[in-house]
């Protein structure tokens, strides 16, 4: 082996054998002067590199901009999600609401239905199964298992009280 590698640079050495890179001739003959390169030939004008360089610093300073935005925006958002999310919880964790013993008129077309905003409301009725809707076909997966199914959304009739509801 150490005598096929000497014989090689060998070879080598003497210009002969095989190549690494591919022999390319010169193309400038000796009785010509090189030509200039084209930067030395036309000298650029006086606000072309001022020009050039406050767009470099434009895309340089774009990106930092836009991600220090949507970090910032980030920040403010997930400080919205908290108090959301806490506004829910404390409006779940309330007593339930009796929908039968609710008067009329504080559930009126125009009353301000925010005050029973994610509230729990219990309901003395019964379902009217021939109005009933199905949604679907939906789809969930349970533990890696997909299982075909439909919602199905009933009307509640509520039971008439006292105050003729």
């Amino acid at each position: 082996m150490a005598a096929a590698l000497s014989k090689l640079l060998r070879l080598r050495q003497r210009g002969g054998g095989h190549r690494l890179l591919p022999y390319r001739p010169c193309t400038s003959h000796p009785s010509q002067p090189p030509a200039p390169p084209p930067s030395a030939a036309t000298p650029p004008p006086s606000g072309a590199g001022k020009e050039a360089g406050a767009w470099s610093k434009l895309f340089l300073f774009a990106p930092g901009a836009i991600t220090f935005g949507l970090g910032t925006w980030q920040l403010f958002r997930r400080q919205e999600k908290i108090e959301m999310l806490d506004y829910r919880t404390r409006r779940l964790e309330m007593e339930p609401i009796s929908w039968n013993q609710m008067v009329p008129s504080t559930v009126s077309p125009g009353s301000d239905l925010a005050a029973l905003e994610f509230r729990k409301i219990t309901c003395d009725g019964d379902f009217d199964e021939g109005k009933s809707v199905f949604i679907g076909p939906r789809s969930r997966s349970i533990s890696g298992v997909t299982e075909n199914g439909y919602f199905v959304v009933t009307p509640l009739i509520p039971r008439p009280t006292k105050h003729g509801r």
